[in-house]
């Protein structure tokens, strides 16, 4: 498996912004191609990239996902575990796949 570099953490998306692609992508059910295509700017892009990424399990992403140490990777899942935390409280849960 090829493994992915991701350029956004979850502590970087604004939480307004984590919301509304949340609310598109797993709400609507907007395919991430699809809302790839409405983005206007790159930093959305890669929000999304990053977002999409919230209904993969801790277990594929540690498999998946590019770290050149070990302390990036368990950032970027201790900020994922955080923002599932605060989606879920705001009324958006997102459930694995």
């Amino acid at each position: 498996m090829e493994k992915i570099k991701v350029s956004a953490c979850y502590c970087g998306i604004p939480f307004k912004k984590l919301a509304a692609l949340v609310r598109l992508r797993f709400v609507e059910g907007i395919a991430t191609q699809e809302l790839m295509t409405q983005m206007k700017s790159e930093k959305d892009r890669e929000y999304l990239a990053t977002i999409a990424l919230l209904d993969v399990s801790e277990k594929d992403l540690i498999h998946m996902v590019e770290a050149e140490k070990p302390d990036q990777l368990r950032h970027f899942l201790d900020c994922r575990a955080h923002a599932l935390e605060i989606l879920k409280a705001n009324g958006l849960e997102v459930k694995e796949r």
